[in-house]
């Protein structure tokens, strides 16, 4: 499910907040400043879940066989190679 940037700003500040309200957590830089970064990071992963979906949507229509999107098997190839891709950037990122 992709997320509007309105939904993004809102998460961004319940994060700040919510950093804000622990007492074991002091601010080196302006608040504002670190909301606005993890907005930055926040819809920069999104751009990548999207295009990783767009990614394995090409794969499934590569298909032999012609799969409509939504059906009981195009749905378990999407989880799939969902999870396939997941591992890859967890490997990547370690």
């Amino acid at each position: 499910m992709r997320l509007s940037h309105e939904r993004c700003v809102h998460l961004s500040h319940l994060f700040i907040n919510a950093l804000e309200d622990d007492d074991g957590i002091e601010f080196l830089g302006d608040p504002n400043d670190i909301r606005l970064r993890a907005l930055q990071i926040l819809e920069s992963e999104l751009v990548k879940e999207d295009e990783m979906e767009e990614a394995i949507r090409r794969k499934i229509a590569l298909q032999r066989r012609d799969l409509p999107e939504g059906s009981a098997e195009w749905d378990l190839l999407f989880r799939k190679y969902y999870d396939e891709e997941l591992k890859k950037v967890k490997r990547v990122r370690e």
